[in-house]
């Protein structure tokens, strides 16, 4: 099937998911990478002293090196603001989006879940305006089979840090409807994957993102409720 991950940022598609793109490309089929900015904002620019252009066409080129590493069949960059997307208007990324899920036509998209994985704007943003267009155009859009959200499980841990700071409330448990058990080939896919971001070392080491996913990467779906847990994201779709 055609598996199509729509994210804001690179790196987006490696920081978790990349060990499950690694398996899901292994079991036959094809994966398409849409990523909105070209992340160039980012504050490791600083550090580097680069503007926010060439930020992004350093991470651009980084993100070319994830395609050929993880074999994502298509791959579209685009140039929207880096931490801007909440404020663009919703109704024309809602049209650029659904430009290129006809071009692609997908049987499953990936996307962030409605915390937005770190409670980040963009990724919040992008999760309502991809869910209204699988609710509002799922008549029209007949290839789209569904609509997945890339997570993690929640801690449990009290909702407020000391000083009363809200922490960022992941996925409940009983929510998750597809865990995808990662293989040592896939682990270290990730691992590779993940090497392509050469600015982004330190980051990586500071997430612990390789540990935290561990070898399950966890899903859930849009409108579907199962009887037991799926092991794969097209499991149980109809052609």
């Amino acid at each position: 099937m055609e598996i199509m991950y729509i994210v804001p940022h690179p790196d987006d598609e490696s920081f978790g998911p990349a060990g499950a793109i690694d398996k899901q490309i292994k079991e036959g089929n094809e994966v398409i990478l849409l990523t909105l900015t070209k992340g160039g904002a980012t504050k490791v620019r600083h550090n580097l002293g680069l503007s926010i252009s060439e930020m992004g066409a350093v991470r651009e080129k980084e993100m070319q090196k994830v395609q050929k590493t993880l074999g994502i069949s298509e791959m579209t960059i685009l140039d929207y603001q880096d931490g801007g997307l909440a404020k663009v208007n919703p109704f024309h990324l809602e049209i650029e989006i659904l430009n290129w899920l006809q071009h692609y036509q997908p049987s499953v998209v990936i996307t962030y879940p409605v915390h937005g994985g770190s409670g980040h704007h963009d990724h919040i943003a992008l999760h309502h305006i991809i869910k209204r267009l699988f609710f509002g155009k799922k008549d029209t859009l007949q290839f789209w089979k569904r609509l997945a959200y890339f997570t993690v499980i929640d801690t449990g841990l009290p909702m407020f840090f000391e000083g009363g700071i809200p922490r960022v409330t992941w996925t409940k448990k009983e929510d998750i409807m597809v865990t995808e058990k990662l293989g040592n080939a896939n682990i270290q896919k990730m691992k590779e994957a993940l090497l392509c971001y050469d600015t982004y070392q330190e980051m990586v080491k500071t997430t612990n993102v390789i540990d935290r996913i561990g070898d399950k990467t966890y899903f859930e779906l849009e409108n579907e409720t199962h009887p037991k847990m799926l092991s794969s994201i097209t499991e149980l779709i109809n052609n």
